[in-house]
């Protein structure tokens, strides 16, 4: 009986360890979602729009004079970042789980953007509004910025 209990309690350490959410620091936070670019505000705005849909998210908002995209996806129809978040984060998303990605844009300067993306897995809608819980994947926001950075280096030599 002792073998077995044993084997079973070290599995049951490395669950619950697997499990545990991480809590960063707003620095922390900030550093992961935000990025700079080198390039016109247009051309970054029309890149972040172009590798959303590509990754097959519903563009839900935009608004290209105040900086914000908002896009949804769900699990079942979407392959790209949403199954990367199920890995990567080795979190439990069901079939039909929706994703919400939020890009904030900012001229800072000319020919100089900052960039904030949010990325969270939607629990409930209620009212107009949605509830949900953050995902903090530095392996999925490296995705999604390896992305953009492709699309915007190739708008920039198409001279879009």
């Amino acid at each position: 009986m002792k073998m077995l209990i044993v084997p079973f309690l070290f599995l049951l350490a490395v669950v619950a360890t697997g499990c545990a959410t991480v809590q960063l620091s707003p620095q922390q936070r900030r550093s992961l979602q935000v990025k700079h670019f080198e390039h016109s505000y247009n051309n970054v705005f029309r890149a972040f729009k172009s590798v959303l849909q590509d990754e097959g998210y519903i563009i839900k908002n935009q608004d290209m004079q105040g900086g914000l995209i908002v896009a949804h996806a769900s699990k079942a129809s979407s392959t790209g970042m949403v199954v990367l978040a199920a890995i990567a984060g080795q979190q439990n998303y069901h079939t039909g789980s929706t994703f919400e990605v939020s890009v904030n844009l900012e001229e800072v300067r000319k020919n100089h953007v900052e960039s904030r993306v949010i990325i969270q897995k939607v629990d409930a809608y209620s009212m107009g509004g949605s509830r949900g819980r953050e995902i903090l994947d530095p392996k999925l926001y490296r995705n999604i910025y390896s992305k953009v950075m492709v699309e915007v280096a190739r708008r920039s030599a198409h001279k879009k």
